[in-house]
């Protein structure tokens, strides 16, 4: 008897999961690395800072916000290869692998100093996909490292555009 019913429950599951949404609506295909979503304001860091073969960062311009000597804004990582560990074993459950991040950061202009503030990893390229929270531990930050993207950030941040800034707006390159 369960044998009748097997192929008949397969066949209205199948017909319910069809027949379900808008039949206008097209799927979107993942992103590929660097390719920049619709609607989205993320800028480039000056090149000087990337590691093109590894990743490229991006910040979003329209979410800088100063607040006297300490400045906000979000940063995306974009990797070119999967991150994260493997599952271990056929039934283990292993931790998520993602292609992209997203942090807010506040940065210490007069100190040069910089604080994770929020981060997640996503699933696809440039920070789509399934989002995964990340805890974030709550500290006095860290210093800027010469060189480093944060210095690139910290230099976009704090206006040092004149200064070796991490970001060329249009205004500049003309």
């Amino acid at each position: 008897m369960p044998q009748i019913f097997a192929p008949g429950l397969l066949l209205v599951i199948l017909l319910a999961l069809t027949s379900c949404g808008d039949s206008g609506y097209q799927l979107r295909q993942p992103l590929g690395y660097g390719v920049m979503p619709p609607g989205e304001a993320w800028v480039a860091v000056d090149s000087a800072y990337q590691s093109p073969a590894r990743n490229m960062v991006y910040f979003d311009p329209t979410t800088i916000r100063r607040d006297g000597a300490l400045v906000t804004l979000w940063q995306l990582t974009d990797y070119k290869v999967m991150q994260g560990n493997a599952p271990f074993g056929r039934f283990m459950m292993g931790p998520h692998r993602f292609f992209s991040t997203k942090s807010h950061k506040e940065f210490d202009c007069i100190n040069q100093r910089v604080q994770l503030l929020a981060s997640s990893e996503h699933s696809q390229h440039m920070g789509t996909g399934v989002q995964h929270s990340v805890a974030v531990a709550q500290d006095s930050g860290l210093p800027i490292e010469s060189g480093s993207i944060n210095e690139a950030l910290w230099n976009v941040a704090c206006d040092k555009e004149g200064e070796g800034s991490g970001y060329s707006s249009p205004e500049r390159s003309r």
